[in-house]
């Protein structure tokens, strides 16, 4: 009776198929994901779609499958954005030395993610540009995820050289909970942040932060941030 009704409002099989083909991708392209929360959203899109093939083609086990699918990511997603609206999962570490063991392990691991989102950061911490910078770590559930390394300058001036968040946590919590919880501990009224963009992707993270772009010079873009 099903299959009758399906055919008897048009969908033929080949549209069928181009429904299940679309899941498919979404479920396959979500597993390759490395950052959890887009896993978990494009793998319930795709589990939703496929919910609609197994209505198309009368699938029992699709429907199962997939609708519980849907139940476990959507679970996960409201995990994640309650513990991501927490600031008591957040804290800050600051750090004393560029000889600091576990800022030497991070910048080696992560120097050339580093890099490709500030093209001109040279990684040597005995004379690259972390030399004469105060630097901290934002931790996450104690791990740190985040360097922030800023130079002091004059008329209250901090210019930030390095924000950096590893893959995983790249959410916009670690920025948010810097500017609202630590810019107090380092910089007095009236400061003014300043960074700048040398790739679109870290261009447009400097503007969803509140930087307000104050001009440019080829490719780069210099921004500003009063607090």
């Amino acid at each position: 009776m099903w299959e009758t009704f399906i055919d008897s409002i048009g969908i033929s099989v080949h549209l069928r198929e181009v429904i299940g083909i679309i899941g498919t991708l979404l479920v396959s392209a979500s597993l390759c994901m490395k950052r959890i929360k887009g896993l978990r959203i494009v793998n319930l899109i795709g589990s939703a779609i496929f919910i609609c093939y197994g209505l198309l083609i009368s699938s029992p086990s699709i429907l199962l499958l997939n609708g519980f699918a849907i139940i476990v990511n959507a679970y996960y997603l409201l995990q994640i954005k309650y513990e991501t609206n927490r600031t008591d999962l957040f804290d800050i570490r600051f750090i004393d030395s560029l000889e600091d063991d576990e800022l030497q392990r991070f910048v080696r691991f992560h120097g050339d993610d580093m890099r490709h989102f500030v093209p001109s950061f040279n990684p040597d911490l005995k004379t690259g540009t972390l030399v004469d910078a105060e630097c901290c770590f934002i931790l996450r559930e104690t791990l740190p995820v985040s360097l922030v390394a800023y130079k002091r300058g004059e008329d209250e001036e901090i210019t930030i050289v390095m924000d950096y968040v590893v893959n995983a946590y790249r959410d916009f919590k670690n920025a948010q909970f810097f500017f609202s919880n630590v810019v107090n501990r380092i910089a007095g009224p009236g400061s003014v942040f300043l960074a700048k963009g040398e790739v679109k992707e870290h261009t447009n993270y400097l503007k969803r932060m509140g930087f307000i772009e104050t001009g440019k010079e080829g490719k780069i873009s210099y921004f500003r941030k009063a607090v």
